[in-house]
């Protein structure tokens, strides 16, 4: 099988982005459940998730690379993407370094606010991943962009009962 910088980039760009829901999800659980062994897990899932979010990143070039070269790349769009996937790669960055020093600190892991400002921080890198999804799926995905065009009602494309 030969793959491409673009087979790379999307086999990983998804990771940082569902797997922070999760995280956030598994934190939220464990901070209602006053769970520390649930709450570290989220920690150890947001550590991983700051290192997908570092191999999405550096697979990032390679996948413009080859769409360029098919002359397949907007750039206008991707420069968007890049952008937005440098300011969500800092606050992943952010909340992994957060969630390692609450795991292994001692000091940090007395400071009962920590966790809790964790779970905003996570949700907050969430959003900001999913952003950098949403862009990113507009460099191939023509269809989604908001000015594509709409099929007319009684079309071939449209719904039944569209009509």
């Amino acid at each position: 099988m030969n793959m491409n910088g673009a087979h790379w980039h999307i086999l990983v760009n998804h990771m940082p982005i569902v797997g922070t829901l999760m995280a956030c999800i598994v934190l939220g659980f464990g901070l209602l459940r006053k769970n520390g062994s649930v709450i570290n897990l989220s920690f150890g899932l947001l550590i991983l998730m700051s290192i997908a979010a570092f191999i999405a990143d550096q697979t990032g070039g390679s996948a413009a690379h080859y769409l360029d070269s098919i002359h397949e790349l907007d750039k206008p769009v991707f420069y968007k993407h890049a952008d937005a996937a440098d300011t969500a790669n800092i606050a992943m960055y952010i909340t992994g370094l957060a969630s390692l020093l609450a795991l292994i600190w001692e000091r940090a892991k007395r400071l009962t606010w920590l966790p809790v400002a964790i779970f905003a921080l996570s949700l907050i890198t969430f959003g900001l991943m999913a952003n950098v999804g949403r862009l990113g799926g507009l460099i191939m995905h023509k269809e989604v962009r908001a000015n594509a065009p709409v099929a007319p009602a009684g079309s071939d494309h449209a719904k039944d009962g569209d009509e």
